[in-house]
């Protein structure tokens, strides 16, 4: 009777698990900015109410009002750089250390980087749209119903993305979003860094202008 041989079907032990580290540091870098958009956005609907009490309010009041608010955004992207930067550098240092845990891919930081930038887009279009209303002399009334529907996104969608970056961060990832060795997430992790200091100084250069327009009493 010819002998029944165990056959062997183990294989190579893969890594499986998506580091949490190296997830929550950049995730954490983009929701800081989404913290500081829902708060500007508060503010903002502050200088709208104010508006509104106050018919007559002056250019000078309205820029200062919006300048004001602009200052939560415009710290939250600086520390959500920095802390971004940090990302980078503890995802170059996981390039070159063994470890047990896979590095998130490319496709992880695009996803969350890009959603993160909603909130701060939804608040640049209520300003704009306030800021060239103004300028051109319009009807404000006309388009305050739609900047508190971008206000009101500004809101939802930074508690919403930012219970969602929580998720992604701690929560087993598929496949897909597990890093082989590669250099592409390390570009987009840079690349988002340098999106977050741009938005940093134009939001900065923003308020510039509007302090100027401040001193000026007009757009």
């Amino acid at each position: 009777m010819k002998a029944m041989m165990p056959e062997n079907h183990a294989q190579p032990t893969l890594v499986s698990r998506v580091s949490i580290l190296a997830r929550l540091v950049p995730a954490f870098s983009y929701a800081i900015p989404m913290l500081g958009a829902a708060v500007s956005a508060l503010m903002f609907f502050g200088v709208l109410r104010a508006m509104r009490n106050a018919e007559s309010a002056g250019v000078a009041a309205v820029a200062d009002g919006m300048a004001e608010a602009n200052v939560a955004m415009i710290v939250a992207l600086y520390l959500g750089a920095f802390i971004g930067f940090l990302g980078i550098v503890v995802a170059v240092i996981r390039m070159f250390v063994s470890t047990k845990s896979a590095s998130p891919s490319a496709w992880f930081f695009l996803i969350v980087g890009g959603l993160s930038f909603i909130p701060t887009a939804l608040l640049w279009e209520a300003q704009t749209l306030l800021a060239q209303t103004i300028a051109n002399r319009g009807n404000v009334a006309l388009v305050a119903p739609t900047m508190n529907w971008c206000l009101t996104l500004a809101l939802i969608t930074a508690a919403a993305l930012g219970l969602l970056f929580l998720i992604a961060s701690l929560v087993p990832l598929p496949a897909v979003f597990r890093a082989r060795r590669s250099y592409l997430p390390l570009i987009v992790l840079v690349s988002m860094e340098f999106a977050l200091i741009g938005l940093a100084i134009g939001f900065q250069l923003h308020n510039s202008w509007l302090y100027q327009v401040k001193f000026r009493e007009r757009f």
